[in-house]
Protein backbone atom coordinates (compact mmCIF):
# COMPACT_ATOMS: atom_id res chain seq x y z
CA UNK A 1 0.00 0.00 0.00
CA UNK A 2 1.63 3.29 -1.20
CA UNK A 3 2.69 5.81 1.50
CA UNK A 4 3.15 9.91 1.73
CA UNK A 5 7.35 9.51 1.67
CA UNK A 6 9.69 12.36 0.86
CA UNK A 7 10.72 12.83 -2.74
CA UNK A 8 13.70 11.61 -4.78
CA UNK A 9 16.99 13.26 -5.38
CA UNK A 10 16.91 15.56 -8.91
CA UNK A 11 16.88 13.45 -12.05
CA UNK A 12 15.75 13.85 -15.52
CA UNK A 13 13.52 11.33 -18.01
CA UNK A 14 13.21 11.30 -21.54
CA UNK A 15 9.81 9.89 -22.64
CA UNK A 16 8.11 9.70 -26.15
CA UNK A 17 4.77 10.91 -26.96
CA UNK A 18 2.39 11.76 -29.66
CA UNK A 19 4.02 15.03 -30.05
CA UNK A 20 7.64 13.40 -30.03
CA UNK A 21 10.69 12.71 -27.75
CA UNK A 22 10.91 15.26 -25.04
CA UNK A 23 12.60 15.39 -21.32
CA UNK A 24 11.22 16.00 -17.60
CA UNK A 25 13.58 17.37 -15.17
CA UNK A 26 12.78 17.15 -11.30
CA UNK A 27 14.15 18.93 -8.79
CA UNK A 28 13.37 19.15 -5.22
CA UNK A 29 12.05 21.86 -3.48
CA UNK A 30 12.08 20.66 0.27
CA UNK A 31 11.52 17.23 0.74
CA UNK A 32 7.97 16.79 0.25
CA UNK A 33 7.65 18.88 -3.31
CA UNK A 34 9.43 19.96 -6.30
CA UNK A 35 9.29 21.27 -9.98
CA UNK A 36 9.90 19.66 -13.31
CA UNK A 37 10.78 21.47 -16.30
CA UNK A 38 8.84 20.31 -19.42
CA UNK A 39 8.97 21.23 -22.58
CA UNK A 40 6.24 18.83 -25.12
CA UNK A 41 5.90 20.18 -28.45
CA UNK A 42 7.92 23.15 -28.42
CA UNK A 43 5.62 24.58 -25.30
CA UNK A 44 7.55 25.12 -21.64
CA UNK A 45 5.85 24.04 -19.04
CA UNK A 46 6.70 24.31 -14.72
CA UNK A 47 4.88 22.13 -13.03
CA UNK A 48 4.48 21.82 -9.42
CA UNK A 49 4.91 18.09 -7.43
CA UNK A 50 2.25 18.50 -4.83
CA UNK A 51 2.23 14.52 -4.45
CA UNK A 52 4.78 11.81 -3.62
CA UNK A 53 3.95 8.51 -2.34
CA UNK A 54 6.29 4.96 -1.92
CA UNK A 55 5.80 1.55 -1.51
CA UNK A 56 7.93 -0.93 0.02
CA UNK A 57 9.73 -2.33 -3.17
CA UNK A 58 10.76 1.07 -3.76
CA UNK A 59 8.37 2.41 -6.58
CA UNK A 60 8.07 6.18 -5.75
CA UNK A 61 5.13 8.52 -7.90
CA UNK A 62 4.99 11.79 -8.27
CA UNK A 63 2.33 13.77 -8.85
CA UNK A 64 0.81 17.30 -9.78
CA UNK A 65 -1.13 19.19 -12.32
CA UNK A 66 0.92 20.29 -15.75
CA UNK A 67 0.75 23.80 -15.21
CA UNK A 68 1.08 25.37 -18.63
CA UNK A 69 -0.30 22.97 -21.17
CA UNK A 70 -2.77 24.54 -21.89
CA UNK A 71 -1.10 26.08 -25.10
CA UNK A 72 -0.65 22.50 -25.95
CA UNK A 73 -3.50 20.53 -24.78
CA UNK A 74 -6.13 23.32 -23.95
CA UNK A 75 -6.59 22.41 -20.68
CA UNK A 76 -4.38 20.99 -17.63
CA UNK A 77 -4.17 17.47 -16.42
CA UNK A 78 -2.80 15.93 -13.61
CA UNK A 79 0.10 13.62 -13.75
CA UNK A 80 1.89 10.75 -12.45
CA UNK A 81 5.37 9.54 -13.37
CA UNK A 82 6.29 6.27 -12.00
CA UNK A 83 10.04 5.78 -10.83
CA UNK A 84 11.43 2.83 -9.25
CA UNK A 85 14.08 2.42 -7.75
CA UNK A 86 15.62 5.12 -9.64
CA UNK A 87 14.93 4.32 -13.28
CA UNK A 88 11.88 6.74 -14.30
CA UNK A 89 9.01 3.88 -15.99
CA UNK A 90 6.44 6.10 -16.75
CA UNK A 91 4.46 9.26 -16.70
CA UNK A 92 0.44 8.96 -16.83
CA UNK A 93 -1.93 12.43 -17.63
CA UNK A 94 -5.26 11.84 -15.86
CA UNK A 95 -8.08 14.36 -16.84
CA UNK A 96 -11.42 14.19 -15.24
CA UNK A 97 -10.80 11.00 -13.22
CA UNK A 98 -9.72 9.34 -16.23
CA UNK A 99 -6.01 8.31 -17.88
CA UNK A 100 -6.11 10.04 -21.35
CA UNK A 101 -2.56 9.08 -21.94
CA UNK A 102 0.60 7.34 -20.89
CA UNK A 103 3.95 7.94 -21.94
CA UNK A 104 6.88 5.28 -21.72
CA UNK A 105 10.28 6.45 -20.60
CA UNK A 106 12.76 6.62 -23.27
CA UNK A 107 12.30 3.75 -25.96
CA UNK A 108 8.85 3.24 -25.05
CA UNK A 109 5.68 4.32 -27.39
CA UNK A 110 3.17 7.36 -26.21
CA UNK A 111 -0.92 5.06 -25.68
CA UNK A 112 -3.24 7.24 -25.85
CA UNK A 113 -6.58 5.79 -23.74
Amino acid sequence: MPTRTTVPPPFSASFVGVEGPYTILFEPRDEWGGTIQASIGGVEMLWDVIACEGDEVGEIELGGMTTGSEALWCDQSWFEIRVNKGTTRLIRYWGNGVIWREDLATEGASTSK
